[in-house]
């Protein structure tokens, strides 16, 4: 008769009715080898709890307006649906009219259209407007439905223009979370971050190149660690500001994110991958 005995280290193996009397010595020995791995486990357990406190995740990112579009796309602009791909275009039975407005040299100008692809001059009119001031967006329209008295509704949006040359740290993005390492997550007692915990911080960028406007709007357990970093964002290296084709310059706004990326509030943040 042969007896097999596997665990995920190793193989015991007991042959014959004349092996019986070895069989309790190889049970004490298993006992002993299984606390042999026990402990071995919790000492790879509370190294690998250590590792990870020390590689304590950051990232600066872009926030990204709620309605935007890149100005190198404005070009390519022909239909409401390239202008914010939000648009509900199914919704609409019949267009009464499409009004396009946005600010040219500081002066507000509206020009008018009767469907969802845009005419020449509303082309026109968003290569000349003013790029830090939103592109307006009014739709009168008959809605698609199977009603016999079927009324005028409006749907308005607005669209803000992002700048294709993003703020940046003067001296590098290596050179910048290498800043904010040394100077606050490298501060940052182990254990202070677990499971999906996270803070994130939102500062902005002027059109000067400045900081301001530094607000925490996901606390930390500890407001000791908020505060550090808060005041290592004030006094970080120097930024170029956000600028447009035409040279005019931006405020931008950043945030920065600690701990786990898989909080689900990250999605509130409207965060994009900073460039």
């Amino acid at each position: 008769m042969e007896i097999k005995m596997t665990t995920q280290f190793s193989e015991l193996s007991i042959t014959g009715d004349k092996n019986i009397q070895r069989l309790m010595p190889l049970k004490n020995s298993r006992k002993n080898r299984y606390q042999i791995i026990l402990l071995g486990l919790l000492i790879f357990g509370f190294s690998l709890n250590s590792f990870c406190q020390d590689e304590l995740r950051f990232e600066v990112n872009k926030v990204q307006p709620f309605y935007s579009i890149l100005e190198n796309k404005l070009v390519d602009v022909k239909t409401l649906t390239d202008l914010d791909k939000r648009y509900p275009s199914s919704w609409v039975k019949q267009y009464i009219s499409v009004d396009v407005s946005a600010y040219r040299n500081g002066i507000l100008t509206t020009v008018p259209g009767v469907s969802h692809v845009l005419n020449q001059e509303q082309k026109d009119l968003l290569q000349v407007a003013d790029r830090n001031r939103e592109i307006a967006v009014s739709v009168m329209y008959l809605p698609e439905n199977s009603l016999t008295d079927n009324t005028v509704k409006q749907y308005d949006f607005k669209v803000s223009i992002s700048p294709d040359k993003n703020a940046h740290c003067s001296a590098g993005t290596e050179t910048l979370l290498q800043y904010l390492k040394a100077n606050g997550i490298a501060n940052i007692e182990s254990g202070s971050f677990t499971g999906y915990d996270l803070t994130a911080i939102r500062f902005t960028i002027t059109d000067k190149g400045l900081v301001s406007d530094l607000q925490v709007v996901l606390p930390s357990k500890d407001p000791k660690i908020d505060e550090m970093m808060v005041k290592a964002l004030s006094k970080m290296p120097a930024w170029q500001p956000a600028e447009f084709s035409n040279g005019t310059k931006v405020n931008q706004s950043f945030i920065l994110t600690i701990g786990n990326m898989n909080n689900c509030m990250v999605n509130l943040l409207n965060i994009k991958t900073f460039e």
